[in-house]
């Protein structure tokens, strides 16, 4: 934006000044510019490339401004030949933000900018004491070469090409209606993750879509590294297809490289409801990735082990407005996170939180539900075990304990799965895991209703129950 480098140049040398529009009155240079008025980026002149132009700064304090249509990833070359004292050149990309500028005083100011395309504006001006001048511009555009589209024709889904898991393909999008259409297939369930580089332009997207062409997830994109990527959590076995396009949009021609991983992983399901509020949430161990799928807002409970400085709250594979919400057992406000335009992901930190249970919620808000889309969710305590009793892998905690009634006045019933087990310890703690009490009961393989008479000593409040794999709230009211 000219607007940004002249005063940027105005912190350099506080005596700049911005001026009016040009005057071409009474001057006496000898050159004339044919491009004249473009003092303001909206009456820019569009400048021929690699071509000489002549150009002039008038006595009342001129700026010329020019533009160019850069093609992407594009190395220009400025040269402003014969400049007076005290003259300024810049560049800057419309689209992107990027700019430059020089200030060198020498015979010839140089230039050199690298970007990823677009339309650009170039700025020659004057600083400080500006004298009248003509100067000559050239303005060198190195376009790099066209990479090879080495898939095509696979415009379409059924002239899908196919590649193998960890294959790196480079493939070309070439206009607005351009699509490249991969396919892969997985014999296991697994989650799947694909990356996208030498993205230039957010435009150029790509979508994963299974074996009937429906859309599954879309490449978040990552502005700093040029990159695009996905996950597609528990994917059941099958063949899958990756689409990439410019969404319809008018673009360069654009060159990019895609990579496609599997990693094993429990099928996509919804492994631990009922879990849609509070009471019913389940004890999940720490440092251990649980995959779930999001049709409705999951809650999970956790405890943090004494001593422990630092706790992060990660769900990954979420899309936009999904929110992560982190809690006390009473339901007080630790910490959130709202998934944002181009994020997949939502996360919460603690510090000084070890010792306590917590409460997290993974919520899909206006961002929808899907019956294709899990997401994973881990509590990261670095260097810390598990709690002592607490579940240990997902296979432990599929079957959900039931608990009922809530509230209660002293007397709940809890339903359990065993297998291989003749007792159980049931144990209620405070929420800072204190054990209160802890009753043994006979079990058996397969279902078990088991009466527990709460101790006579709990005061109205909120409480921990567990069977040693799982635990759950209770409320009590007397």
């Amino acid at each position: 934006m000219k607007k940004l480098l002249l005063n940027l140049l105005a912190i350099v040398f506080a005596c700049t000044s911005l001026r009016g529009a040009s005057n071409t009155a009474d001057t006496t240079l000898p050159c004339v510019s044919a491009y004249e008025p473009n003092n303001t980026d909206e009456t820019a002149a569009l400048i021929p490339t690699n071509t000489d132009i002549q150009g002039a700064i008038y006595p009342s304090g001129d700026n010329d401004t020019y533009q160019i249509n850069a093609p992407a990833n594009s190395a220009i070359h400025i040269t402003l030949h014969n400049p007076a004292a005290n003259t300024y050149l810049g560049i800057y990309n419309d689209a992107t933000g990027e700019y430059d500028w020089s200030l060198d005083p020498a015979v010839d100011v140089v230039l050199n900018f690298n970007t990823v395309g677009g339309r650009c504006y170039i700025y020659v001006g004057a600083y400080g004491e500006p004298s009248e001048t003509c100067y000559t511009l050239n303005v060198g555009l190195a376009i790099p070469p066209l990479c090879l589209d080495t898939f095509e024709y696979n415009d379409i889904l059924d002239s899908a090409k196919t590649i193998a898991i960890g294959q790196t393909v480079a493939g070309r999008i070439s206009d607005y209606v351009d699509r490249d259409y991969f396919k892969f297939t997985i014999d296991t369930p697994s989650t799947i993750s694909a990356y996208m580089t030498n993205v230039v332009s957010e435009h150029l997207q790509f979508d994963i879509k299974n074996a009937n062409g429906i859309p599954l997830r879309s490449g978040v994109y990552d502005a700093t590294n040029k990159t695009k990527h996905l996950f597609q959590y528990g994917a059941p076995a099958g063949t899958y297809y990756i689409e990439t396009s410019s969404q319809g949009l008018a673009i360069s021609p654009e060159c990019y490289q895609l990579t496609v991983n599997t990693q094993p992983s429990q099928e996509c399901a919804d492994w631990y409801e009922p879990n849609n509020n509070d009471i019913e949430a389940p004890e999940i161990p720490i440092n251990t990735d649980i995959i779930s799928k999001l049709q409705d807002p999951d809650f999970y409970l956790f405890y943090v082990p004494s001593g422990a400085y630092y706790c992060e709250v990660r769900a990954d594979g979420l899309w936009p407005d999904c929110r992560v919400i982190v809690t006390d057992p009473f339901l007080a406000d630790v910490g959130f996170d709202h998934v944002e335009y181009n994020e997949d992901y939502g996360s919460v930190e603690i510090f000084n939180g070890g010792g306590n249970y917590y409460l997290v919620e993974v919520n899909p808000y206006t961002g929808g539900t899907s019956s294709d889309k899990c997401y994973k969710l881990r509590i990261n305590v670095p260097g810390a075990a598990a709690r002592k009793g607490a579940p240990t892998n997902r296979n432990e905690a599929i079957t959900p304990v039931k608990l009922y009634p809530v509230p209660t006045t002293g007397k709940v019933f809890m339903e359990i799965n065993t297998k291989g087990e003749n007792e159980k310890y049931i144990t209620i703690s405070d929420l800072n895991g204190r054990v209160l009490s802890r009753q043994k009961y006979g079990v058996v393989n397969g279902l078990n209703k088991l009466e527990i008479n709460l101790p006579s000593t709990l005061t109205n409040g909120v409480y921990i129950i567990s069977d040693g794999k799982q635990s759950k709230k209770i409320l009590v009211r007397r």
